[in-house]
């Protein structure tokens, strides 16, 4: 789902990174750029190692893995811009500009994932193959992601804090008076020259002008990347919801469309507030409660997902929306059988809806009903082909028939339909590493796990890749971090046992493994 031309006229705004390859052995010692040219600086040095080459460039720097909306790039010679693709190489002295309400991913050459929020500026100013050596990036103004799993050398540098990085998985920001960084995973030396402060996991650190940095707890961390997160669309014919919203400020449909098109680009907050005044205008609207409990599920609040759907189908009974909202509530809480009812409720309520048919594929794969499955993914594809969802769930169905080269073309066309979902990257992921293609399956896990960073079972496993590549400790940090964000699903403990087994620690390992077996019926 995306921005509709409409929509994004007035949601146009800057965002700059800027690529040069400078092939130093540490950061440039020259000033950054200053406030009245490119606003507030961040700086950051990594040292990184190529994965893979872009024959269009001499010196690449890396490639878009996702864009969504106002995306364009402007090469180091050229006064033009042009808009930016999917795939599209990254090269020396490149600029990219993301429009407001928009977002973007970028894939390093060391396999590191740069997941940028909107209204942000930032360059990268030095990419080395050299382990040793120090690559830059030049955060001006917003926030960006960083996953990076392999040990580097990083520093940051900003007008108000520098920091030398061991950590793996960090946030930074920089607005107009003030900077932070917030550790996911690793830990960082934050100073300047106030003072300094070390910041380990699940810490933040932030500075203004002139004042020392002061730590900061965070209670929930991971709350900071909202932004980034993917909210799983529940229309699939958006010019047809376009049409009931009429352009009318007092029609609720309006507010739900809008609400609809900015859960597309991670907006939680401003959609929140338009389906508050869907609701204020009509306390039964479906669709806005429908979507209402997506938000909630998304962000892992159960309770009032299941709260919210449930009151979308009292209001309508023949709402296939309701129901599949209903059935993401239900799943929420290890109601599979309750979801799986949903579905069915909901094709029978409307049988041309392609995104009830594609969900009711991923309930039937969940109970290992291979042929249901199938059938209701190739009835969601006749629906409708050019939708994500029906391309994703057809190429799960191609797996479990063991046909990885049909599940590869079809992950690589949802993928080009909807650049944001992270499910066919774990799809892709999947399917190369049962080719053996165990680097590039683990890099399209890298790309899934920077699309929605709060998805368990991409934690899950995105750390059993990274077992099979025998990074011990990585993949530890993979299956902590997808049992602390779903507490029931045993899959992570089941990987967990077996990579602490192989790292001789059999005790530890009994344990996991007890655990994954106390969890299993929750799937």
């Amino acid at each position: 789902m995306t921005v509709s031309k409409d929509f994004a006229a007035f949601l146009l705004h800057g965002v700059t990174i800027n690529l040069r390859n400078l092939k130093r052995s540490s950061c440039p010692s020259e000033k950054p750029p200053s406030k009245a040219t490119y606003g507030l600086p961040l700086l950051l040095c990594l040292s990184v190692s190529p994965a893979w080459a872009i024959e269009s460039c001499p010196q690449p720097a890396g490639q878009f893995v996702s864009i969504q909306s106002s995306v364009e790039v402007q090469s180091d010679s050229a006064s033009n811009w042009r808009k930016a693709s999917l795939n599209d190489a990254l090269c020396e002295g490149d600029t990219i500009r993301v429009g407001e309400s928009s977002r973007a991913a970028v894939q390093l050459l060391n396999d590191a994932v740069l997941r940028l929020d909107q209204n942000t500026t930032m360059r990268l100013l030095n990419v080395t193959e050299e382990p040793q050596e120090r690559s830059l990036i030049d955060l001006i103004h917003g926030a960006f992601q960083s996953f990076s799993r392999k040990p580097r050398l990083l520093t940051v540098n900003t007008p108000y804090l520098n920091g030398m990085i061991e950590g793996t998985e960090f946030v930074v920001r920089v607005e107009d008076d003030s900077a932070s960084l917030l550790v996911l995973e690793g830990k960082v030396m934050v100073a300047n020259e106030m003072g300094n402060v070390a910041v380990n996991h699940g810490e933040s650190a932030a500075a203004k002008n002139g004042q020392a940095p002061q730590k900061r707890v965070v209670v929930s961390p991971r709350d900071a990347v909202q932004w980034a997160l993917y909210y799983p669309p529940l229309v699939a014919d958006t010019a047809e919801q376009f049409a009931k919203a009429n352009d009318n400020q007092s029609n609720p449909d309006f507010w739900v469309f809008h609400a609809s098109q900015l859960l597309a680009v991670g907006r939680a907050e401003e959609a929140s507030q338009h389906l508050a005044k869907a609701l204020n205008l009509s306390p039964e609207h479906s669709d806005a409660l429908a979507l209402s409990a997506i938000v909630a599920v998304t962000q892992n609040d159960r309770k009032k997902a299941l709260e919210l759907a449930e009151k979308a189908t009292s209001a309508n009974e023949n709402s296939a929306t309701a129901w599949v909202a209903l059935s993401y509530a239900q799943q929420a809480h290890f109601d599979l059988d309750g979801a799986l009812g949903s579905l069915q409720k909901a094709v029978e309520a409307e049988p041309d809806n392609t995104l009830a048919w594609a969900r009711l594929a991923e309930l039937w794969s969940s109970f290992g009903q291979l042929d249901n499955a199938l059938a209701a993914a190739e009835k969601a594809t006749e629906l409708n082909p050019e939708l994500s969802r029906t391309q994703t769930v057809l190429g799960f169905a191609h797996m479990m028939q063991v046909d990885s080269n049909a599940a590869i073309s079809t992950f690589d066309k949802a993928i080009a339909l909807d650049q944001a979902d992270p499910m066919p990257r774990l799809g892709l992921g999947l399917a190369k590493i049962s080719q053996g293609d165990l680097q590039g399956g683990r890099g399209s896990m890298d790309v899934a796990a920077a699309l929605d960073p709060n998805q368990s079972i991409i934690r899950s496993y995105l750390g059993k890749a990274y077992y099979e590549e025998k990074r011990v400790d990585i993949d530890q940090q993979q299956f902590d971090i997808a049992k602390e964000l779903d507490p029931k699903d045993p899959t992570p403990w089941f990987y967990s046992a077996i990579a602490k087994q192989t790292s001789n620690e059999p005790v530890a390992a009994l344990h996991d493994l007890q655990s994954a077996m106390e969890l299993n019926d929750n799937r």
